[in-house]
Order: structure tokens, then sequence, then C-alpha cells
């Protein structure tokens, strides 16, 4: 990770900077450092302009988990929270809140803008268009920052070409809500999938720069969800995981030890469940990574951990302590190890006992002097995908990656994915798997249900099933909320819960949804809460 700090200093030293103004982007004069006609044609060229883009990027990383988890269910403010951070607790954040500059945003697409038409996509080094690759990955970058925009603020103004002049920053652009957009990335994505990502430099010991790019494939697999184009969200999702042979296996399970059938308290520190936070795992499919000044601790870390402004909001903690961890048949324990493991510590101090958020702490003291935030991780992405195959028509497939996992196994059972959810066509005695259910490799053999990293051994778990209900429908639903609580489990605290409870609050056209669960954390203003979230407008910082 040392290394990965060198690089990632490189990339302030290296970094181009435009000024502009009106927002799109902050302008002081009129004074421009892009070349306006600077051929990128070689690696180098090429390397130094990616180095910008991650630069810019390094912004958005703080207020993506800020925003993103705040806004929701499972974060919530402390006594010491300063007022930038209550004002986004409570929907109020006012234009001079250091985590609303909505031109951090337009300035990392415009560095992608400005690769992206200049760069020489036909330039062939050892017989293949190389340069192509960052052309892909920068296109991938600016979708995912255009989908923040429009996320958090509700709508975006939309624009290819790089603005080199205050003139060229004033112009009109087209301005589209995430509805609008979403069909408009989906074209510019499409054609680029196949892309292969840029050549990987190593940052350190099983890490390197791959890391720090957007598979468009899982963009792509985003996208096509919040535009409820169900299958097409599920292959994309699958060629992701079968192209990388991502799983989910036992590797960061974390164990209750069970003496004379007695469960043992183990030392937190040593449930595998944090190594996932260590940044040189398998785990992580896209980072933020940044530098810390000499000196300078990272700044989630501070507010999590060392100055807690911020902690595991009550909701949070019961979802973890409302769980059961099966350890066989007979021996069962309440709780989610996941939760006390890995995503929270109870700490005593001068006020009582408190829960404190330790992922930012995890990855701070391991990663020295370097910080990272995720933004995507391999259990995001089964998630995604039991999503989008849910809402494909096929409940069971997704429940089973809660409880079983995708592999042949599980698979080849019919009563835990019916002949119809995963044959296209089939007998009494064989199938033909749908593309996007081929778990036949090898590899996936090691697949377990998500759900087990936290609960034990989730096969002899009788009662975690979908029970019978009264229509498929009903059953969908069923399964959602299941998979909306195991992304609470899984990931609480990295970025993504107000995105996924906007997400489905809009899939089902109820408000009620998002403003229900949000404002269930707020103990002493819940109904004005409530009342605020039931109109969508506020659902969105104000430009």
């Amino acid at each position: 990770m040392k290394k990965l700090n060198l690089i990632i200093s490189g990339l302030i030293i290296l970094t181009v900077i435009v000024t502009s103004c009106d927002k799109i982007l902050d302008a002081d004069s009129e004074q421009v450092m892009f070349p306006e006609k600077h051929k990128i044609d070689s690696p180098n060229d090429s390397i130094y302009s990616m180095v910008g883009i991650f630069t810019q990027l390094q912004k958005l990383a703080d207020r993506y988990v800020l925003l993103g988890e705040l806004r929701g269910d499972l974060m919530d403010i402390t006594g010491n929270a300063g007022i930038e951070l209550r004002e986004i607790n409570d929907f109020e954040i006012t234009a001079d809140n250091p985590y609303n500059s909505v031109e951090d945003y337009y300035s990392v697409i415009n560095h992608c803008n400005y690769l992206i038409n200049n760069i020489d996509t036909a330039f062939i080094s050892r017989g293949e268009k190389s340069l192509y690759k960052e052309y892909a990955a920068a296109k991938a970058i600016r979708a995912w920052t255009y989908m923040q925009i429009a996320l958090n603020y509700g709508k975006t103004r939309y624009f290819t070409e790089p603005l080199l002049t205050v003139q060229a920053g004033q112009a009109e652009f087209p301005v589209y809500t995430v509805q609008e957009l979403v069909p408009v990335l989906i074209q510019d994505l499409e054609p680029v999938k196949n892309a292969k990502t840029p050549g990987a430099i190593s940052l350190g010991e099983d890490m390197t720069s791959e890391k720090l790019f957007f598979p468009i494939p899982l963009l792509l697999g985003d996208l096509y969800l919040w535009n409820g184009q169900y299958e097409n969200a599920a292959r994309e999702y699958y060629a992701l995981i079968e192209d990388k042979n991502y799983v989910i296996d036992d590797t960061y399970n974390s164990i209750w030890t069970v003496d004379n059938g007695v469960f043992v308290e183990r030392d937190p520190f040593e449930q595998n469940y944090q190594d996932i936070f260590e940044l040189t795992t398998s785990e992580q499919i896209t980072l933020i990574a940044g530098s810390t000044k000499l000196g300078e601790v990272d700044e989630l870390y501070k507010l999590t951990f060392e100055n807690y402004e911020v902690s595991p909001s009550r909701i949070a903690v019961n979802n973890w302590e409302g769980q059961t961890y099966y350890y066989n048949e007979r021996a069962t324990n309440p709780g989610d190890l996941r939760g006390p493991s890995g995503s929270y510590l109870s700490l005593g101090s001068d006020a009582g006992n408190i829960n404190a958020i330790i992922k930012y702490y995890l990855m701070w003291n391991e990663a020295e002097v370097s910080k990272a935030v995720m933004v995507y991780r391999v259990a995001t992405l089964y998630l995604r995908y039991a999503e989008a195959v849910n809402r494909a028509g096929k409940p069971n497939l997704a429940f089973a990656v809660l409880k079983h996992g995708m592999n042949s196994d599980a698979l080849a059972v019919d009563t835990i994915v019916p002949r119809h959810e995963k044959y296209t066509v089939y007998t009494d005695s064989t199938g033909t798997f749908i593309d996007y259910v081929n778990f036949e490799n090898i590899v996936f053999d090691q697949n377990i249900g998500v759900h087990s990293r936290g609960c034990g051994n989730m096969e002899l778990a009788a009662d975690y099933l979908i029970p019978a209900l009264g229509s498929k429908e009903d059953s969908i639903l069923w399964v959602e909320e299941k998979i909306i609580e195991e992304l609470a489990l899984e990931t609480a605290f990295e970025g993504n819960r107000f995105q996924d409870l906007m997400r489905i609050a809009k899939r089902r056209n109820s408000p009620a949804y998002l403003a229900d669960k949000v404002a269930a954390k707020h103990t002493g203003n819940q109904q004005a809460i409530r009342s605020k979230l039931m109109d969508e407008n506020n659902w969105y910082i104000k430009q």
C-alpha cells in the first residue's frame, strides 16, 4: 500500500487542471490549462490523462459515502456531528455545505471528455488498439459520474465535448433526469462494453490499478436495473461474474466457535469478514483511491471513529441483531456476525457504551498513508444480480443467491430453483440453462449464499425460505425485501444505501417506501422527515 500512496501522490502532481464557470466548472479566470489541439497518441499521454481523471475523482470519494448513507436508514449522526453532517442527515443541505459541490462532478466529466475526444483509438501497439482501453475506461467513469449527479441532484446537464473556455461553459446543454439520462448512457456504453481494462500497474501486494476502473458490464447492469430491463441487467452482471470468475466463497465468513454446545465469544478482530476491508483482497472490484498528506488522517476514519461524528443507526444494529446464526441443526445463536465483527464495534466511553463504525478504521489502519472508498465489490455484484433476476420473474433463483450460492449443486435441485426459472428448454430430466443462469464452471462450486458470511450454515436454516404466498408477484416483493435487507447486512456504510432505497421506491411507484425506512431512524422528528420525503423533490440536493 505504500507503493499505492506513491502512485496516488504522483497523480496529484500530474493532474491536468481546468477552470471554467457556472457550476459546470468552477472558475476564477478565463485561463485554461488543457491544450486545445493535443492528440493523445501514446501510452504515456494516456496515462497522464487518466491520472487527471483519477485525481478529480478523489474529490468525490467521501461525499459518495456520506450522501449515500446519512440520507439513508443505516448511518446516523451523533452529538459530535458538525452542521454539514446534520444538514445531510435532515435533508437540509445548504449551498455552502462542503459536501455540496456539483462542479467537482462536472470537473471529472470534463477530464473524461478531454481524453475521449482527443485519444487516438486507432493507435496500434503489439498488435492491438492499446489506447482504445483508456477511451472506454473514460466513458465508464463519465457515465458513473453523470449518474451520481442525477441521483444526488435530480437532474444533470449533459455534454460530451471538453469545455476549454469560460464561454464554452456558458453554453446551453440538455438537462436530463435520471430516467432520461439512463438510456443515453446505455447507448454510449454498449459499443465499448467488450473493451479490456487498461494495463494493470502493480500498486502493492495483490493489488493493481485495475481496481481504479469501473467495469462497463457492471455499469450497464446498474443502468438496465434503473431502466427496468431486468434480463439485460442480469446478463451484464453475469457476464462480469463469468469473465472474472468472481465468487462468494467462505474466505470472508465470520464464524462462532462452539465448545460442548456452548458458543464461545471470539475476538472480533480475528474474524475473516474484516479482511474484506484490507484493500488487497479479491473482494474489491472498484475503488476510489487517494493519498493522505503527511500526518493527515483519512476523513472517513476521522468522522466514523476518531471524532465519532456519525454512527450506526439503531435500525442498522437491529438488522444484525435480528438475524440467526446457524452452527448446525441443533446449535443456533442470535445475531449476524458481519455487524459486530466487521461493520461496527461496541466501545466503552465517558458517555457509556457506544457503537462505532469500523469499516473505515480497518481500511485506514491497513493502508497507512493511503485511503480508499469501495464503490463496487463482489458481494454488491451478486446482490445486484439477485435483484435483477428476481424482477425478471425468478424469485427462487434470486433467493438462492442469498441462501445457497450460485453453484451447480444448488442449481441442480428443482426445489431450490424450479426448472422454469433456470432453463430455456427442458423436459422432466434434462434442461438447457438460460444464458445468465449457467454456473456449471467448476470455479463456481465454491459459491455459498451471501447470507452465510455472517450467519453460518444457511443450508440448515429450515425457517429461512420463501413463505407460501398468494401470487408470484407477492413472492417477488418478499424476496426483494430480503435482498434490500441483505444489502444492509453486507454493505452498510459503503455509500449505496440511499440510492438502493430510491431505486426500489421508484420501481414500486411508492415514495412511502423510502420515506418510511429513512424516517424510522429519526427519533425526535420522525413524522417531519417522513412528510418531507413523501415529496420526491426533497430527495435531491437543491442546485
